[in-house]
C-alpha cells in the first residue's frame, strides 16, 4: 500500500496551486489595496511627525481585529473539504485537519490585516512596542481565521443517503442561513459588486481620513456618511435585482419575499456595522465623537434600507458578472425615481440635520430613526411582500422578459 502523503507535500501542493492557479491572480486586488494603505500611512506619519501615546496606539490597532474577524465571517469561503485530487490520495483525515490548522499561519486572509497596518505599527509606536503589537495582531488574526474555519467547517464527505436527508431538511426549513447565504454569495461571486464595494468605499475612507486630520468638521461628516452608506446600500439599492435573474427557481421553493428582504436588511446591517467599526479608531485618534459613526450606521441600516427596499420588486435582473465600472445593464432599479428620491432624501436628512442641531441631538434623532426601523422591519417587509403578491405574475413576467 502506498504511504500516506506528508504535511510537507500538502504544503508544497497548496503553494504550487496558489502560484500557478487562479488564486494567485486573485491576490492582485488585495496587493494593490495593501500598497495603497502603505502609502496612506506613510503620508499620515509625515504629516503628524510624532508617535502615538502607547495606550492609545495599542487600542487603535487592537480595534482592527473586530472588522478583520467580521470580514472573514462574511466573505471567507469554506476550504476544509478536500478537493477531488486529494481524495484520490491516501490522506488521513487527522493529517488533513492538522494541515488546515497549520495553514492558517500563511492563509492570505489572515495576512491581509497585519500586512495593511504593519507600516503604521512601526511608524506610530516605539520599536519594541510596535514589534510586540504587530506580532500579537498577526497571531490574533490567525486565531480568528482558525475560529472562522471551525464555524464554517462542513466536515468530510458523507454517504449519499445522509446527504439526501440533510438536503431534505434544508429544503423544508426556512429558518437556516441558506437564503442569507445568497446575499453573501452575490457579493463573493460578482467581481462587479466586490470591486464597487472595495474601491469606492476605500476612496471615501481615504477622503474621510485626510479631512479628519485637517480638522474640517463639515467635510469630515460628509465623507464619513458616504463611506458608511456606500457599503450598506450596495445591495439594497438594486432591490430584488439579483434574485430577478433566477426568480422562477426561487418561486418554486417555500421562501417568502419578506424573508429575502430581511436577509438583504441583515447584509446591509453587517456591511454598515463593519464600516462604522473601521472609522471608530480614526474618530478616537482625531477627537471626533464616536457616537457620530454609530448614529450614521444605525440610520443608514435601520432607516435607509427600508426606504430603498420599499418597492424592491420593481427591478430588472442585475448583471452580476458584467464589467465593474460604467456598466448599467440590468440596473434600471438604480435609476428608478423612487430609488433616486430615496437616496436623496436619506442624504439630505443625514447631512442637513447636523447643521440645524448639535451633533449630539442630531445623532440621537438619526440613531432613534434607525433603531425604530430595526424594531419594525419585520412588519414593514411583510407589508412590502403583500404589495408584491397583488401583482406577482406581472413582475415575474417582467423578470423573465429581460
Amino acid at each position: 500500500m502506498a504511504s500516506s502523503i506528508s504535511m510537507k507535500s500538502l504544503s508544497r501542493l497548496q503553494f504550487r496551486q496558489f502560484f500557478r492557479g487562479k488564486k494567485g491572480r486573485d491576490m492582485l486586488g488585495p496587493a494593490i489595496l495593501v500598497v495603497y494603505f502603505w502609502i496612506l500611512e506613510i503620508v499620515l506619519a509625515v504629516q503628524l511627525g510624532e508617535k502615538l501615546p502607547p495606550l492609545v496606539g495599542v487600542l487603535i490597532f487592537a480595534s482592527f481585529l473586530i472588522p478583520d474577524f467580521l470580514m472573514k465571517v462574511i466573505f471567507e469561503r469554506d476550504h476544509t473539504v478536500m478537493d477531488p485530487f486529494l481524495k484520490t490520495r491516501p490522506v488521513p483525515q487527522s493529517l488533513w485537519d492538522r494541515f488546515l490548522t497549520v495553514s492558517q499561519f500563511w492563509n492570505p486572509s489572515n495576512l491581509l490585516m497585519p500586512a495593511i497596518i504593519a507600516p503604521a505599527c512601526f511608524l506610530f509606536l516605539a520599536f519594541p512596542l510596535s514589534l510586540v503589537v504587530f506580532v500579537t495582531l498577526y497571531l490574533a488574526s490567525v486565531f480568528g481565521g482558525f475560529l472562522v474555519m471551525l464555524i464554517k467547517h462542513r466536515g468530510t464527505y458523507q454517504s449519499e443517503k445522509s446527504e439526501t436527508k440533510k438536503a431534505a431538511r434544508t429544503f423544508k426549513s426556512t429558518t437556516g442561513h441558506a437564503i442569507f447565504g445568497l446575499q453573501t454569495k452575490s457579493v463573493l461571486r460578482s467581481k462587479r459588486l466586490k470591486t464597487a464595494i472595495i474601491y469606492m468605499s476605500t476612496l471615501m475612507l481615504f477622503f474621510f481620513v485626510i479631512n479628519a486630520l485637517n480638522g474640517d468638521s463639515e467635510t469630515v461628516r460628509m465623507f464619513l456618511f458616504y463611506f458608511i452608506i456606500l457599503s450598506a446600500s450596495m445591495l439594497t439599492q438594486y432591490g430584488l435585482g439579483v434574485e430577478a435573474g433566477f426568480f422562477s427557481a426561487i418561486w418554486t421553493r417555500p421562501v417568502s419575499i419578506s424573508r429575502i428582504l430581511r436577509d438583504k436588511f441583515k447584509m446591509s446591517a453587517a456591511m454598515g456595522g463593519i464600516s462604522a467599526l473601521i472609522t471608530i479608531p480614526v474618530c478616537i485618534w482625531t477627537g471626533i465623537p464616536v457616537y457620530i459613526p454609530v448614529a450614521y450606521a444605525l440610520f443608514t441600516v435601520g432607516f435607509g434600507s427600508l426606504i430603498l427596499l420599499i418597492d424592491a420588486y420593481k427591478c430588472s435582473p442585475f448583471d452580476l458578472f458584467g464589467k465593474s465600472f460604467f456598466n448599467y445593464q440590468g440596473t434600471r432599479a438604480t435609476f428608478k425615481a423612487s430609488t433616486m428620491l430615496g437616496i436623496i432624501f436619506i442624504m439630505v436628512v443625514a447631512l442637513v440635520l447636523p447643521f440645524l442641531l448639535s451633533d449630539l441631538t442630531a445623532s440621537v434623532i438619526l440613531g432613534g430613526l434607525g433603531l425604530a426601523g430595526i424594531i419594525f422591519h419585520r412588519p414593514y417587509f411583510d407589508w412590502v411582500e403583500s404589495k408584491f403578491l397583488k401583482n406577482k405574475h406581472k413582475y415575474i413576467e417582467e423578470y423573465l422578459s429581460k
